[in-house]
């Protein structure tokens, strides 16, 4: 995980399924290449308040947290129990660098040391429980 793997919106590129599985994999928000169609034309990244620099976080704007991003919150939250908003807020506060350190550490794998993916309920290298997946979710 470095600092690229950031999404503006507060998304982590690192935990998402595209950007960790081996066949057609995502290259990152922050990256040109291969993409899902979705990230490629994301309202959030090319956000006119930016005035094309899209290598700000949102948490940068006045209007943060606008409507996309408090919409892309809700879902994410409802789904995979993970916050973009609050990820914004903790990097406003501790800094990228700790926030990427603190991160990593929080999705490792108990069990092989893998980054744990946040949309499975399961470590996708050794099938072993994925703790921050909603419980709601998992069979």
């Amino acid at each position: 995980m470095n600092t690229t793997s950031i999404a503006p919106c507060g998304v982590i590129c690192d935990i998402c399924l595209g950007f960790q599985r081996d066949k057609n994999k995502c290259v990152g928000c922050n990256h040109t290449g291969n993409k899902p169609y979705h990230c490629t034309v994301c309202s959030i990244k090319s956000c006119a308040e930016k005035k094309g620099n899209d290598k700000l976080l949102c948490y940068d704007c006045t209007k943060f947290p606008c409507r996309r991003i408090k919409n892309l919150d809700k879902r994410y939250i409802s789904k995979y129990g993970e916050s973009p908003i609050q990820n914004l807020e903790k990097i406003k506060e501790i800094g990228l660098d700790s926030f990427i350190i603190r991160e990593k550490e929080k999705w490792k794998c108990s069990e092989c040391g893998h980054l744990l993916c946040v949309h499975r309920a399961i470590c996708l290298k050794c099938g072993s429980k994925n703790e921050y997946y909603p419980v709601y979710f998992q069979k």
